[in-house]
């Protein structure tokens, strides 16, 4: 029985990451001994109720941050590390790495910076001993260095969609197989009603990841003014929204008035539910605006909201690109938009004809399955397979 270890720096924030943990360590009990690594203990009732995992029966051992990790990790046979961007080593005969996304790309300046970083060290390492001042000098270099020399340590990278396996090759230079994240819906089909959906933190576009809800919003006003009209169709919006991104979410109540549009901040998980049980359409717009080759993390790495959508029976429409685009089949569970015109183009389509709309929500739902937790069980068991024989 082999001796695996599951580090996540992020156990008790319950997020998308930690639930892909909790499903890694969950798939591996049987037949592994697993050791969960993290700063604080694992609180199993919670985790259970808030990522749908079983880890009653893994241990914990504790580390605090990459160094201890590293450490930890020579004590087992299999380190599978899922902390977002950690840069821990491994140490142990076989490393897996679950790659959320590789990070940002450099700036130009960040790869002048770096140039002559590297130069000043080769530069200042020749004498055997240098003055303190001159030391002091070489450790500021060095701590401007991007050290990639822990990408070297894994044997396996997996990434949570094609798109992140691309940015993993052009940002760490190293290969990965495409293991989805697995969906677990929580809302099954209701009597549907001529609603749009859209799930998704609310998020101010000066941080960066923005899920262009304003942009939606827009688009639908446009629809609302033309010839057409939407007859009696209505677009809602469900999402958190913290301090920092308070205008935006404010913004988004502003803009909704007098249009056929409910704006819901920070609403329970049954707001979620119950609109996208009752939704026959879904909307999602991460990246729209942004640039591939200077913002790649701006747009949605896979896309969990999407595939629960499916599964609960609501069309997908999504900008067509990165993650949603690999999860809908344009034409067959759903559409691709690039442009406003597009999106409403497409939703038309999916208002007007009851017929498509019902025959691609079927497909949707049987789409969604393909994204469940055995699919990701055969997908992680045939890539610890490999690495265990």
């Amino acid at each position: 029985m082999s001796r695996v270890a599951i580090y996540n720096l992020y156990w008790t924030t319950y997020g998308g990451g930690e639930q892909v943990s909790g499903a890694i360590a969950e798939c591996l009990g049987d037949g592994h001994e697993v050791t969960l690594l993290g700063p604080e203990p694992i609180d199993v009732g919670v985790t259970r109720s808030r990522l749908g995992v079983d880890l009653s029966g893994c241990a914990w051992h504790q580390v605090v941050d990459d160094e201890q990790a590293s450490e930890a990790s020579a004590d087992y046979d299999v380190f599978v590390n899922g902390t977002y961007l950690s840069v821990a080593r491994n140490r142990s005969p076989r490393g897996l790495y679950y790659v959320h996304f590789p990070g940002l790309r450099t700036t130009r300046r960040q790869r002048l910076v770096r140039t002559v970083a590297r130069l000043g060290t080769t530069v200042l390492s020749v004498p055997p001993r240098l003055p303190g001042p001159v030391a002091g000098v070489k450790r500021g270099l060095e701590r401007r260095l991007a050290d990639k020399s822990w990408v070297d340590t894994y044997t396996t990278f997996m990434a949570n969609s094609a798109y992140t396996s691309q940015w993993t090759r052009r940002l760490w230079g190293v290969d990965s197989v495409v293991v989805h994240p697995p969906v677990r819906p929580s809302v099954v089909p209701g009597d549907k009603t001529p609603t749009i959906a859209s799930i998704g933190r609310f998020f101010d576009p000066s941080f960066g990841h923005c899920k262009k809800q304003a942009d939606l919003l827009h688009g639908f006003a446009r629809m609302v003014s033309s010839a057409e009209g939407v007859g009696g169709w209505r677009l809602i919006f469900v999402g958190g929204a913290d301090a920092a991104s308070r205008e935006y979410a404010l913004g988004m109540r502003r803009g909704a008035v007098g249009l056929p549009v409910e704006v819901h901040l920070n609403a329970p998980r049954e707001t979620v539910e119950s609109t996208l049980s009752a939704a026959s359409i879904f909307w999602h717009a991460g990246g729209f605006g942004e640039d591939p080759d200077i913002h790649p993390d701006r747009f949605e790495h896979f896309g969990i909201a999407v595939v629960e959508a499916m599964a609960a029976g609501a069309v997908p429409v999504v900008f067509g690109a990165a993650g949603p685009a690999e999860i809908v089949r344009h034409g067959v569970d759903g559409f691709h938009w690039c442009t406003l015109d597009e999106l409403a183009v497409c939703t038309r389509r999916l208002m007007n004809d009851e017929t498509l709309r019902l025959s691609m929500a079927a497909s949707a739902r049987d789409r969604a399955a393909k994204f469940g937790l055995n699919a990701f069980a055969r997908s992680l068991t045939a890539v610890v397979a490999d690495q265990t024989t």
